[in-house]
C-alpha cells in the first residue's frame, strides 16, 4: 500500500510535468504569435524561411526556390523583397490574356552568413516544397554577416525556427533605450537612456528572458551530434569552395528541372579566387547541361555601385530589383521550354 507521503510526492511529480507541458505550450503559442508579427518585415516564418508559408502546389503552378547566403536573404529589406520581384518579372511574361493561368510561387531559403557547404543540406531539408527550379544565389564564399540560425537546436531537431527569443530581446531594447538601433549600439554611443526607470527595468527583464531562451537553445545545439548541426556554422569558412558549389548544383539538379547559379560581384581577393576555381570546375565538365545556367552578376557594373547598397554589402530595394532583373530572364528560359 502506498503511504500518504509517497502518494503526495507522486501527485507533485505529475503536477510538475503538467505545469511544464502548459509552459511549453504557452511558449509555443507566444512564438507563433511573434512570428506573425515579424515574418513579413524581416524575420523567418515558422518553418525557417523568408516570407509567408508556402501553400500546397496548385495545378499548373511554377515554383522557384532561392538558396543562398546574406545577399539572397536580403537583410534590411522586407522578407518577400527578392522573391516578389522575381515573381513579378516572370509573370509580366507568363501572365497573358487568354492564356492558361500559371501561378508563380517564389520561395526564399536564403540565410544570413550561409556558405556553399550548407546549400545541399538546405535543399534536402526543404525538398518537400517540390520546386521546379532552384536558384543558387551565392556570395562567392564570403559570409557577409554573422549567421545565427544554424545555432538553434529547435530548428535542427524539428525544422521549426523560433522567433520569440529575438523578439523579446529587441522589444526589451526598445523599452530600455527607445529603439532597437540604440540597443545594438555600443554603451558609449547611446548618449543616455531616454526611457523611464520603469521602462528600463521592464525592458531589462524582457531582454534577459530573450537572451536566456536563446542561450538554452544554443547550449542544446552545441550538445547535438554533428550530423544535426548546420554546415554553415563551421567557423564561417567554406572548405573547397568549388567542390561545395558543385555538390550544391548536383543536389539542386536532383530536386528540380532547372538550376541557376547566380554569382555576386567579385569584390574581394577571396571572391576572385573562388570565382576562378568555380569557373575551372564547371568548364572542366564537357557534358552538355541544358538544365544549368550561370548568371554572373559581376558582369553588371550597376551592381557594383555602392549607391545600391545599404551598408556597403547588402543591397537596397533598387539593388535587389536589379539582381532580380538578371535572374528572372534565366528562369524564363527554362519556363518557356516547359
Amino acid at each position: 500500500m502506498t503511504s500518504p507521503l509517497g502518494a503526495a510526492a507522486w501527485t507533485l511529480r505529475i503536477l510538475a510535468v503538467e505545469l511544464m507541458a502548459i509552459a511549453a505550450l504557452l511558449t509555443l503559442a507566444l512564438d507563433i504569435y511573434a512570428h506573425k508579427r515579424v515574418e513579413a518585415v524581416g524575420g523567418l516564418n515558422v518553418w525557417g524561411y523568408r516570407g509567408p508559408v508556402a501553400h500546397h502546389r496548385q495545378q499548373h503552378e511554377t515554383r522557384v526556390v532561392i538558396v543562398g547566403g546574406t545577399r539572397a536573404f536580403g537583410w534590411g529589406q522586407p522578407a518577400s523583397a527578392l522573391a516578389s520581384e522575381i515573381r513579378r518579372l516572370i509573370m509580366l511574361t507568363t501572365d497573358r490574356r487568354g492564356a492558361e493561368l500559371r501561378p508563380v510561387v517564389v520561395i526564399n531559403l536564403g540565410r544570413l552568413g550561409a556558405l556553399p557547404d550548407s546549400y545541399a543540406k538546405t535543399i534536402e531539408h526543404f525538398a518537400y516544397l517540390e520546386p521546379d527550379y532552384i536558384c543558387l544565389y551565392d556570395d562567392l564564399g564570403v559570409p557577409g554577416a554573422a549567421s545565427t540560425e544554424p545555432t538553434s537546436a529547435v530548428f535542427a531537431l524539428t525544422g521549426y525556427s523560433p522567433a520569440l527569443p529575438l523578439v523579446l530581446r529587441e522589444k526589451g531594447m526598445i523599452w530600455r533605450f527607445g529603439d532597437v538601433k540604440r540597443g545594438y549600439a555600443s554603451p558609449a554611443s547611446r548618449n543616455g537612456a531616454p526611457t523611464s526607470l520603469l521602462g528600463r527595468a521592464a525592458g531589462s527583464i524582457l531582454e534577459g528572458t530573450g537572451r536566456g531562451l536563446d542561450g538554452v537553445d544554443r547550449l542544446v545545439a552545441r550538445m547535438l551530434p554533428s550530423g544535426h548541426r548546420d554546415a554553415a556554422a563551421r567557423d564561417g569558412v567554406a572548405v573547397g569552395y568549388a567542390d561545395a558549389m558543385k555538390t550544391a548544383v548536383d543536389a539542386a539538379h536532383l530536386h528540380a528541372r532547372g538550376v541557376i547559379v547566380a554569382l555576386s560581384p567579385s569584390e574581394r581577393p577571396e571572391q576572385a579566387r573562388n570565382l576562378q576555381a568555380l569557373q575551372i570546375r564547371l568548364n572542366s565538365e564537357n557534358t552538355a547541361r541544358p538544365w544549368l545556367q550561370v548568371v554572373d552578376l559581376g558582369s553588371e557594373a550597376e551592381l557594383s555601385d555602392h549607391a545600391l547598397r545599404l551598408d556597403g554589402w547588402n543591397y537596397s530595394a533598387a539593388g535587389i530589383a536589379a539582381v532580380a532583373a538578371r535572374i528572372a530572364p534565366a528562369l524564363l528560359t527554362f519556363i518557356s521550354k516547359s
